[in-house]
């Protein structure tokens, strides 16, 4: 069941003077003076203050992951979570159920939802609406985020990465200014590894290219910078040159093609979010106690049926600055990717 809660408040003022009409002098008399009545203004009675945040009367909002169809499963689930944070925290705390993550989006910044999981681009369009705030990052095999990189031929170009140490040897700008007019190959228009996330940063840093070719899949771009002539570069997740079959294909690829620079981790999984309009002390109980919920194990079965979120961890707004400046540098249409 949907629950929408809808808080109107319309405060009526209506001041009825009264009408004044002039009576007539008898002939020849001086008119009389007439009596002026002046209403004293009566102030406007005060606003009704809003009912503090997670009471019956403005509980907290948690929402569940948005689906144009209502799941009886997700429902019930969600209602559990919603007891949990009750019972950690004694705030009222309500599961809701929004249509889309851009509905869902829109009642964090006005205060109809309070706690989300939003995925990576929804992250960033909720930023870009300084919607929320940071609680926890989910993790995957112990990561929170994950990087890309930069591929070449080896004989063409120069690379600024250690593949022992697993670092990079130079900034960006140094690395990244060989590809200065010269073409990548991007794998598909919506791949942050792919695409979005290293043309955000070679936006950043100024390096103009030629317009990319579009190859569809992380393979194809690292078989095409091997062949060396539909493009000059392209970039990848890490480390798509290992993928068996193109070792099977090119046994040599791992010194053919190079890592001419590596992307840091910084393209996030599923993050946990609160509202922004969510006051300090109350969002320190609220990440308290999601903190306690999932050290249970069914705080743990229940984020990971709701929310497929397996492990976490607290991260605040900062952990995501590089993401979204880099999405943003792309020119990605956040509102055409976030549905």
């Amino acid at each position: 069941m949907k629950i929408v809660l809808s808080l109107w408040l319309v405060i009526l003022l209506a001041g009825c003077a009264p009408t004044l009409t002039p009576v007539p002098s008898p002939v020849g008399e001086s008119p009389a003076p007439t009596a002026v009545v002046t209403e004293t203004p009566r102030p406007a009675p005060p606003p009704s203050p809003q009912p503090e945040l997670g009471t019956d009367a403005n509980p907290i909002l948690l929402a569940l992951p948005p689906s144009r169809f209502l799941d009886a499963a997700a429902v019930g689930n969600g209602q559990q979570l919603a007891a949990l944070l009750e019972k950690q925290t004694h705030y009222r705390v309500v599961a809701v159920a929004p249509n889309t993550y851009a509905d869902l989006i829109k009642s964090l910044g006005n205060g109809n939802a309070h706690i989300a999981a939003l995925p990576m681009f929804a992250i960033a369009l909720a930023y870009q609406r300084d919607a929320v705030q940071a609680a926890y990052a989910s993790t995957q095999d112990g990561a929170a985020s994950y990087g890309a990189q930069f591929l070449v031929r080896s004989d063409r170009f120069d690379a600024y990465f250690d593949p022992f140490k697993k670092e990079n040897t130079a900034e960006a700008p140094q690395a990244l200014a060989q590809f200065s007019g010269k073409k990548p190959c991007w794998t598909e228009t919506d791949s942050p590894s792919g695409y979005l996330v290293p043309f955000g940063i070679l936006n950043w840093y100024k390096i103009p290219t030629q317009e990319g070719a579009f190859l569809q899949s992380h393979f194809a771009v690292v078989r095409a910078v091997r062949m060396g002539e539909v493009c000059d570069f392209g970039a990848t997740y890490v480390d798509a040159r290992a993928y068996p079959a193109l070792k099977d294909e090119y046994p040599r690829i791992m010194d053919e093609v190079t890592v001419a620079w590596q992307v840091p981790a910084v393209i996030p999984y599923d993050g946990i979010f609160l509202a922004a309009s969510v006051p300090p002390n109350v969002a320190a109980e609220l990440k308290r106690a999601l903190d306690l919920v999932f050290a249970q194990p069914n705080g743990k079965v229940l984020f990971d049926a709701l929310f497929k979120i397996k492990g976490i961890t607290p991260v605040d707004d900062l952990f995501y600055v590089e993401f979204t400046r880099y999405l943003q540098a792309s020119g990605a249409d956040l509102n055409a990717l976030v549905h």
